[in-house]
């Protein structure tokens, strides 16, 4: 029969337990007794039962199992067996079906599977109580877990250590922690002489945000095996959660120097001390590292980062350049060292690193940041071209890059070529919205009111909950049209949204001074102002303050505004028009 012929297939032999369960259940385990029988007749044919459609043949379905597991295709594999396993009352079926979803990491069918496995045995295994407690428990559902994990430490077979350590790795996607964590608990609590359950219990109580019991269990589980690592590093998280500070970072550092050779664990101090804002500490402890691992091109990247992390840019930049010496990690050791550099306004080095990134993960963010300082010292030609380049290699990425060039030629005085730009990377993205949002700003700065509406109702058709649609097409109907209403209507439904951002408590302010609301427009924008004191804030909030009469508090803020942005456009307009006097010679 088919089953037979493709079972002694040179080209692939099924296992023999798939083809003993076809046979079986296809109604030939056995031959036949007696002579083979006589031929049918058109009448006896007719009577015979038409063959099953494929999907509901379970020798269909193992085969088809087996031959896509072989050629890797796992899901279809894992989809063959959950149909086979449906068709037979063979727990051999639902075994391969959990064990393959398991391999798949699909949580869902492998319980699915589980549980069929465990109704066709009489008495479930050891390794099955043990599937069926780890799923229940990712699954958060506390009881089966409970009492299929209690079958698997009380049948003996293995230690309980052994059953903690494993619940250990296979927790980390658990749905419900707290459940997790009261049903580890009681297991501790009928198994007290496992360290490995304490040190469950700490992690699962830190997760589940309980420092003060995660705290308990760790110093359970030390009083069992006072040098456990891990217990000991638990145990500061613990602390550290906890505002012990002070003890937590003496424990670590007990532990470090307990353990010189343990790099990892030192780092772990090192970033320990920064969290804490011990900066100088932190930075005495990354340079004992490197002394004693210059080589260790690991260790020196965490400590480059760390370092450069703590605040300590040139500091990092000597450990960059010595992975630069080693030959190891170079594409983000170029891209830090061209951070640091540009952070520094040494540009020149800068751009010199960033061209140097040629592969690793930071090959995108090198190159833009060098078509971005190309721009800014001037060389448009060269930056347009290398934001160009950039598009082509990083399509992905098209979109930021249309943004900084359009940014970097509004920066530049060129608001036209930046609505170029905006055009261009419309028509290759229709309707994109932080585009449409920034073309609309750039109409609206150069008193194209009707074209900045177009847009921003654009957005406003796709999200009319768009905040800052909304707010920009209040402020701009506000400021520039006698819509003025209008305009503090969808500014109020910004507000309504984000009543604390202090560009839209500016709108707000502006479109009741609009209206001749003086107080009510005062104190949104002084709110405003107090939160971001930029120019345009400053100089709407100092010309609302000159209209009521506080002149001179009105000057005291532009002043401070000017010394913050001297060349701020909309705070020069303003004091031209008001109070030339504050402006310097």
């Amino acid at each position: 029969m088919v089953v037979m012929t493709l079972a002694k297939s040179p080209a692939r032999v099924f296992p023999a337990w798939i083809c003993a369960v076809a046979l079986t259940l296809a109604g030939c385990a056995t031959a036949p007794d007696g002579p083979p029988p006589r031929t049918q007749d058109r009448a006896e044919v007719r009577d015979v039962e038409p063959v099953p459609p494929p999907e509901d043949d379970l020798v269909y379905q193992v085969l088809v199992a087996e031959l896509a597991g072989t050629a890797g295709d796992v899901e279809q594999a894992l989809a063959a067996w959950r149909r086979a396993m449906s068709l037979t009352d063979d727990p051999r079926v639902a075994e391969r079906a959990t064990r393959l979803a398991l391999y798949a990491e699909n949580e869902d069918v492998a319980l699915e599977a589980a549980e069929r496995w465990a109704e066709l045995v009489d008495t479930a295994s050891p390794q099955l109580h043990q599937i069926l407690g780890f799923l229940y428990l990712r699954d958060g559902r506390a009881e089966p877990a409970r009492r299929h994990l209690r079958e698997v430490l009380t049948a003996g077979e293995r230690p309980p250590a052994e059953l903690f350590q494993r619940l250990e790795s296979a927790l980390g996607s658990t749905r419900d922690k707290r459940a997790a964590l009261e049903v580890i608990a009681d297991l501790v609590e009928e198994h007290p002489e496992q360290p490995a359950g304490y040190r469950l219990l700490t992690r699962l109580a830190l997760e589940a945000g309980e420092p003060a019991r995660a705290l308990e269990a760790a110093e359970a589980g030390l009083a069992l095996e006072p040098r456990d690592r891990d217990l000991t590093r638990l145990r500061v998280q613990a602390l550290l959660r906890l505002g012990a500070t002070d003890e937590a970072l003496a424990t670590m550092e007990s532990l470090a120097r307990a353990h010189p050779d343990d790099w990892q664990l030192r780092l772990d101090y090192a970033r320990r001390l920064l969290d804490a804002g011990r900066g100088e500490q932190a930075l005495q402890e990354f340079e004992e590292l490197h002394e004693a691992r210059p080589d260790n091109a690991d260790a020196l990247y965490a400590t480059a980062l760390l370092t450069l992390e703590a605040g300590y840019p040139e500091q990092a930049r000597e450990y960059f350049l010595a992975l630069v010496e080693l030959g190891d990690r170079l594409g983000a050791a170029h891209y830090f060292l061209g951070r640091i550099a540009e952070d520094s306004d040494r540009i020149t080095e800068a751009l010199h690193w960033y061209g140097m990134v040629e592969e690793g993960e930071y090959r995108s963010q090198a190159a833009l940041r060098r078509a971005v300082i190309l721009g800014q010292q001037g060389r448009m030609v060269r930056s347009r071209e290398a934001f160009d380049n950039y598009r082509a290699r990083f399509p992905e990425h098209a979109i930021r890059a249309y943004l900084l060039e359009a940014d970097m030629l509004r920066d530049a005085g060129q608001p036209r070529e930046a609505i170029r730009v905006y055009d261009e990377a419309l028509a290759a993205h229709p309707g994109q919205t932080d585009l449409l949002y920034g073309r609309a700003l750039i109409h609206a700065t150069r008193g194209e009111v009707a074209a900045a509406e177009e847009d921003l109702r654009r957005i406003l058709d796709e999200n009319p909950q768009h905040t800052h649609a909304l707010n920009a097409l209040g402020y701009t109907l506000v400021d520039s049209t006698d819509r003025v209403r209008e305009g503090l209507e969808l500014i109020r439904r910004a507000h309504e949204q984000d009543p604390d951002d202090p560009a839209i408590l500016d709108s707000m302010g502006w479109a009741h001074y609009r209206l001749g609301e003086y107080d009510q427009a005062a104190g949104y924008l002084e709110r405003a102002h107090e939160q971001q004191p930029d120019g345009e804030i400053a100089a709407h909030f100092g010309e609302v303050l000159w209209q009521m009469g506080e002149r001179e508090r009105a000057r005291s803020v532009w002043r401070d505004a000017l010394e913050r942005a001297p060349e701020h456009r909309v705070l020069i307009e303003t004091l031209e028009r008001l109070a030339p006097e504050v402006l310097p010679e």
